[in-house]
């Protein structure tokens, strides 16, 4: 397992251009005598991309089988760009273009947006850390989901119905960001969006807040992200009436709160991790998709293991269990999920994998799935197994 690479392009999976730009410096002396020389400005633009696809098997939707060619499951498609121009004295412009698509239909990801992971720009220094301005991650999917099943392997293997974003499902628009430099393996992070309303400074308001400690064979992550009416602050996230864990209460939510700490430790080819979160959809409005009022609250804790037999191969699995609570109505919906994985590296940027999933939804639950990804069961339990294929440049 490793950190999450929906944010960072693995350096050896990129290809670069540099380009050296040349500023002639003059000290004048006197008119019109003047001594010039040539001071060299660095600026490099990476290029990266990641092409996922696929074949997946899924029992019990619509009461049949189905068998779907489906992309970015194991990681979103994408390609995108990183620049960076040296400024001295320690300080960097940084940029990042990443956009997210389809590649079996040739369509734009994230709500047809032209670069739908991310759009920003800003400013990074050694001592200081970096600002950055535009579409952004929150704290919780790059952080504390960074150590989960679903931030190493995708989103067959997710927490049930992404409630807490540690899959990444949603990122920020309109968003000031601060990551500290790392201090004795630890990095702290905040983020604000202005919502954009007149008047209304917190209306459709996000903010987050993060810390990342790695050092030897521990890491440990810690995020909270509040978000002022979801369903309109990043409408593109998983609240939708067809996801049918948390769409309904995401449609209808005045507030979305979600806390989470998680752990990976390494031994020898080793690791095991282990992940809660706490999500919190309150001040329901019942003439919306809930149809009650209150709050539900959601608690999660996942497992996760991975052994690496040789540096190309890899297995690994994970269990989570999902337990609900909706104050109205006392219901305590209930999830399973459990999974595995097998991952073949045919070259540092080309594997084969294959996943399976199996989910159950107990106690007031009814329906268990991973729609919209999937598309939900028609009862309490979906098996799900997949191969695909991944090449990263």
């Amino acid at each position: 397992m490793s950190l999450n690479q929906e944010q960072i392009p693995n350096p050896y999976m990129t290809s670069k251009l540099k380009a050296i730009s040349k500023k002639k410096t003059c000290v004048w002396l006197s008119a019109p005598l003047a001594l010039c020389g040539v001071a060299h400005a660095e600026s490099a633009v990476t290029l990266f991309g990641i092409i996922d696809d696929g074949l997946t098997y899924t029992t019990n939707v619509g009461g049949k089988s189905a068998w779907q060619m489906q992309n970015g499951i194991a990681q979103g498609s994408r390609w995108g760009m990183v620049g960076k121009e040296d400024l001295g004295g320690g300080t960097a412009a940084v940029f990042r273009l990443e956009n997210g698509f389809n590649v079996n239909t040739g369509t734009l990801g994230q709500g047809s947006r032209l670069f739908g992971r991310a759009a920003y720009v800003g400013l990074s220094n050694t001592r200081y850390g970096t600002l950055t301005l535009g579409r952004q991650n929150e704290f919780m999917g790059e952080y504390v989901g960074a150590y989960g099943a679903n931030g190493n392997w995708g989103i067959l293997l997710p927490h049930a119905g992404d409630l807490d974003n540690t899959g990444i499902d949603f990122r920020v628009s309109n968003a000031v960001r601060y990551v500290s430099p790392t201090l004795a393996g630890v990095t702290v992070g905040a983020l604000y969006s202005f919502g954009g309303t007149p008047g209304q400074l917190g209306l459709n308001a996000v903010e987050s807040f993060g810390i990342n400690y790695s050092s030897g064979p521990l890491s440990v992550a810690a995020a909270y992200t509040a978000i002022d009416h979801p369903a309109t602050a990043v409408p593109e996230g998983v609240w939708t009436a067809s996801n049918p864990v948390d769409g309904n209460y995401g449609i209808a939510a005045g507030h979305y709160r979600s806390t989470g700490i998680s752990a990976q430790y390494t031994f020898g080819q080793a690791k095991i991790a282990a992940v809660y979160t706490n999500t919190r959809f309150s001040s329901l409005d019942p003439s919306l998709g809930a149809r009650i009022d209150g709050n539900v609250t959601f608690n999660i804790g996942e497992l996760v293991a991975a052994y690496n037999f040789t540096p190309s191969f890899q297995i690994g699995g994970a269990y989570s269990y999902t337990a609900g609570k909706v104050s109205a109505t006392g219901a305590t919906p209930r999830y399973h999920i459990l999974g595995g994985v097998a991952d073949y590296f045919l070259s540092k940027r080309t594997d084969v994998y294959f996943q399976t999933t199996w989910m159950r939804a107990a106690g007031d639950a009814t329906v268990a799935g991973l729609a919209p990804v999937i598309g939900a069961s028609d009862g309490k339990n979906q098996l799900i197994a997949r191969v695909g294929i991944r090449s990263k440049f």
